[in-house]
């Protein structure tokens, strides 16, 4: 079951990124808002926070590579920012108030927020121009936000096949100590 649950949040990551690449084409204002490359990284702090060790990141980085592959600039900038962006969410999936919904939402906003503000920076290095127009932190903004908006949702509907299944993420299996007497 461990393995089974990477590739389905893989499945899952090939299905958003199709939906990202079509919804924009039909409906323009959906690239306004951010929404062309947003989910992407909302499934990878899911996975982060759901698997909490080394499968997040692997993860990350495949749906990075596909992410990047599917986009105009240069392989490599999502790779490297959702793999740091995982790793760093990993590491605090095992304390206990990381999994309550502040903390979650908290992840959510600020991890969209660095993907697509690191994202940026990288391109911006890349073509060694420093152009910040107010469209770029408007679109990083609401993609932002949206994610703030759908995580609910989408974290809902994401565990609920793998937990119908029996599936139960590492910290719901752990025994805690304080709680037996």
């Amino acid at each position: 079951m461990p393995v089974l649950i990477v590739f389905y949040l893989l499945a899952i990551g090939a299905v958003t990124l199709l939906a990202q690449m079509i919804l924009p084409a039909t409906f323009p204002i959906l690239s306004t808002v951010g929404l062309d490359s947003a989910l992407i990284p909302l499934i990878v702090i899911y996975a982060s926070l759901e698997l909490g060790d080394e499968r997040a990141p692997i993860l990350a980085g495949i749906l990075g590579v596909l992410l990047d592959l599917t986009s105009s600039h240069r392989l490599g900038t999502s790779v490297l920012v959702l793999v740091s962006l995982s790793a760093l969410i990993a590491t605090q999936a095992e304390k206990p108030e990381s999994h309550t919904w502040p903390f979650r939402l908290i992840f959510v906003l600020v991890g969209t927020f660095a993907f697509f503000l690191l994202n940026y920076i990288l391109i911006l290095a890349e073509t060694a121009r420093w152009y910040w127009p107010l469209a770029v932190w408007s679109k990083i903004t609401f993609a932002s936000l949206l994610n703030l908006l759908l995580c609910p949702i989408f974290f809902y509907l994401i565990g609920l096949p793998p937990r119908l299944c029996g599936w139960k993420p590492g910290y719901e299996s752990q025994e805690r100590f304080y709680a037996r007497r």
